[in-house]
């Protein structure tokens, strides 16, 4: 064992001790042989690389074709798992070194058999992307019971398709009745609408093979897909992909390739001796819809057995019900389902009806089967439903105040609550943090308490909309309400009352987009003038008590477009990127109401309704973020955000609750929640003994944030991070008591704060804890006593690194 302590020296001995306690270290590290595990006449493989003359792909996904990989590099430089497994003695009768080799993951051995395996995978991927002169040759480095493999590949000149012909018989499809028909309201010469295009023309529309493309198979695979989805789009059933073959003619010399598509007929028997025959693919049209709504595969078992108690019959569509009786409402079944009876098959109808069917959050369970006599299609969709009625309950740490706390919660969830798979929540929640050393007492800690209530449409409920619009979207629509109660001793009591209405949708074809249009959000904050603090209240500016800490309307509309990629299927190795952009304002129907009423203005210049403020703002943010995976266990992820608050007619400040805040687990982790910012600002001491610095003045109207952070994974659940933020907050306007803090063009970058730090995470699949410690690198404020860089005082600890605790990744 090794015990390091670290005592105060003069700076002109701390340069020493730094080199001494570096250099201490790194002894300890290599006196732990990476090879102490390796048998004589073996190799430890320290590294293994593809390295080609052209970027056919990327490394990372190039790699995976690699049969034998070496130990795992913590953030791709250290090799930590198989650090702790050397630092494990060899006998395994002892916990410690038992505990240290279940940890560590054990030496990796150069396999020459391997190598040959790996050539083969490269040579095979190569020749699939259209580089079928290519070599791969592997360069094996055997030095110090070490092995380092480089596969160095020359990709040559890449295969070009020089010709394209999609071949399609007549006997192939027989009498294709084609439903590509023109949009709505297309304008046509004499009136006359044109007859719609061939087979050959259809499957040449939007083709991925283009003339002097690479002769890629992974390309030509998607052609496959897209030519099957299409025919499968227009009634082709019983057609697949393995119809679909390519001729490619590769003599023409000079890397030119011929290439012809070819459709193979429907082939019929060919069991238990029986002569095989071919025919054309014929069209399927959709005879019925059967919908069984209250199956249960455990006691219906075969559907023969389902017990049906109630039949509702339209237009082809037919929907039993069984014990539960009529417990969702005909109409909001066939709303949501999109196969028609009468039309062609289309699989992508089938794909919407199942998505649609699978978000009535009354049905758990979801199955459509289709059964055929001759080319008619009988659709069969059994529904499992779900539990009525939910009870949740859940605690929980906090930290919100940059203090330690415990929440608790308890929900209770109505999954049906008109028919209509209506969601009702209603939700009650505490929390409870400790800023002094006494746990026990509420008087003294800050405490928080409030419900929440919300009705859920699975529909949008907006006159003036057409049908055909809104089976085209997923929506919803949500009423809401909620109370809070927050006790912050030392500053205020606050009660926030509030009620909105909002719109949900994005498209139904599996639309990366979201859309969220807040109609209406109403809140009212209560503040009584007993529980102000009158030394806090009194160091606060004429504006920020009026229009934060008096009682106030908050009366706004806005809209909110996200766009991520995360649950895109077959997105393979793409990075996972989400964006997000949201503008609001607040404000104007009630200084419309006041000026209707005539409400005449106080000495703020400020007007009111029953003679309480309102806010009038605008305010928009936006956030990007993306992650790269560089190998299996290391990712790499960036961020960039900001925001833009602007107060105008009734304000000359925004409310405190819609103003920015800097620092915290999820923006410039150096420094705690609230403490960063604006601008250069600090706090400059008074006469009056009573005048301290607070929250309130760590707000801003314009936000600035990025991040960048390397994730790698370790074992069993933990993850290491490391990180380096940048941002900071500033005030759009020159503010009383909030000095430096405006934003300029001409400075405001030099008052972009830095932090970095380290990360450890605990990622249980369901969730993932994170426990972060930032240090302060480049801070901008003007305070003389202390230095704008303190990344060159790493001794004072205490005073420039701030801990988080936090659930989830910051972005």
């Amino acid at each position: 064992m090794i015990n390091i302590v670290l005592v105060s020296y003069p700076m002109k001995y701390k340069t020493t001790i730094s080199a001494l306690i570096i250099g201490i270290c790194t002894g300890f590290i290599q006196s732990c042989s990476s090879t102490k595990f390796v048998p004589d006449g073996e190799y430890l493989l320290e590294n293994a690389i593809v390295k080609s003359d052209r970027k056919v792909m990327p490394a990372y996904e190039m790699e995976t074709y690699i049969k034998q990989k070496p130990n795992f590099k913590t953030f791709s430089i250290f090799k930590l798992p198989l650090f702790i497994y050397n630092l494990a003695g060899k006998d395994t009768t002892k916990w410690i070194n038992r505990t240290l080799i279940h940890a560590g993951d054990p030496p990796v051995l150069y396999d020459s058999t391997l190598v040959h395996q790996t050539v083969n995978n490269l040579k095979r991927i190569m020749t699939n992307k259209g580089y079928l002169n290519a070599k791969v040759t592997p360069v094996v480095d055997l030095n110090r019971k070490k092995a380092k493999i480089t596969y160095d590949i020359k990709a040559g000149e890449p295969y070009r398709i020089s010709n394209y012909k999609i071949d399609v018989n007549d006997s192939i499809l027989s009498n294709p009745v084609l439903t590509a028909l023109p949009s709505r309201g297309t304008q046509y010469r004499n009136g006359m609408i044109p007859p719609p295009p061939d087979m050959d023309t259809i499957l040449y529309r939007n083709s991925l093979v283009k003339k002097n493309s690479v002769f890629d198979l992974d390309m030509l695979e998607q052609e496959r897909n897209r030519i099957t989805s299409l025919l499968r789009r227009i009634g082709y059933y019983a057609f697949n992909k393995e119809h679909i073959g390519y001729e490619a003619d590769t003599t023409q010399g000079r890397n030119k390739v011929d290439l012809d598509l070819a459709i193979y007929p429907f082939v019929r028997g060919g069991g238990s001796g029986e002569q095989a025959t071919t025919a054309p693919h014929r069209q399927y049209r959709v005879k019925s819809v059967e919908l069984y709504v209250d199956y249960n595969p455990l006691e219906d078992g075969n559907l023969s057995q389902y017990q049906e108690t109630k039949m509702y019959e339209k237009n082809g569509y037919r929907i039993k019900y069984g014990s539960r009786g009529e417990y969702i409402k005909p109409g909001v079944i066939l709303n949501n389902c999109y196969i028609t009876p009468g039309s062609l098959y289309n699989e992508t109808m089938t794909a919407m009806t199942y998505n649609a069917l699978s978000q009535l959050r009354i049905l758990k369970n979801v199955n459509i089967a289709w059964e055929n006599d001759s080319t008619d299609l009988r659709c069969i969709i059994t529904c499992v439903p779900d539990k009525r009625q939910g009870i949740s309950a859940e605690v929980e740490g906090t930290n919100s105040s940059g203090f330690f706390g415990v929440g608790a919660g308890m929900g209770y969830l109505h999954r049906n609550a008109f028919k209509g798979s209506e969601l009702f929540n209603v939700r009650l929640r505490g929390a409870y943090e400790a800023i002094t050393p006494d746990f026990s007492s509420f008087s003294e800690n800050y405490f928080e308490i409030g419900g929440e209530a919300s009705l859920t449409y699975p529909r949008f409920i907006f006159p003036f909309l057409k049908q055909d619009f809104k089976r085209s979207i997923h929506a919803s629509t949500q009423f809401s309400s909620s109370y809070t109660f927050q006790q912050r001793p030392g500053f205020f009591t606050r009660s926030v009352l509030s009620g909105g209405v909002k719109y949900i949708w994005q498209d139904r074809r599996l639309s990366l987009n979201r859309h969220i249009f807040d109609l209406i959000d109403i809140s009212y904050v209560h503040l009584p003038q007993s529980s102000l603090n009158s030394t806090f209240y009194d160091n606060l500016s004429a504006a920020a008590q009026q229009y934060s800490f008096n009682d106030h309307f908050i009366v706004s509309m806005g809209y909110t477009f996200s766009r991520s990629n995360v649950a895109v299927p077959n997105r393979r190795n793409q990075p996972v990127y989400s964006l997000r952009a949201s503008v609001e304002t607040a404000g104007n129907l009630l200084s419309l109401a006041a000026s209707i009423a005539k409400a005449k203005p106080n000495e703020m210049g400020s007007r009111q309704v029953f003679g309480t403020n309102f806010a009038q703002y605008v305010k928009g943010t936006i956030d990007y973020s993306k992650t790269y995976q560089v190998d299996e266990k290391n990712s790499f992820a960036w961020h960039a955000g900001g925001g833009i608050a602007y107060p105008y007619g009734n304000n000359e400040q925004i409310p405190i609750q819609k103003r920015f805040f800097s620092g915290g687990a999820n923006s410039v982790r150096g420094w705690s929640i609230r403490e960063l910012g604006p601008g250069s600002y600090y706090f400059k001491p008074t006469e009056n003994i009573n005048d301290r610095d607070n929250f309130y003045y760590h707000s801003g109207d314009i936000r600035l944030d990025a991040s960048i952070e390397y994730r790698s994974k370790l074992f069993w659940v933990l993850e290491l991070g490391a990180f380096v933020d940048a941002g900071n907050i500033w005030t759009i306007k020159e503010y009383e008591k909030q000095e430096e803090g405006c934003f300029k063009a001409g400075k405001f970058y030099k008052e972009i704060a830095v932090a970095w730090g380290l990360g450890l995470r605990f990622d249980f699949d369901y969730v993932l804890i994170r426990l972060d410690c930032g240090w302060k690198a480049y801070n901008p404020s003007n305070d003389p006593n202390i230095r704008k860089w303190p990344v060159l005082e790493p001794f004072k600890v205490k005073k420039n690194t701030a801990w988080h605790i936090a659930v989830g990744y910051p972005f």
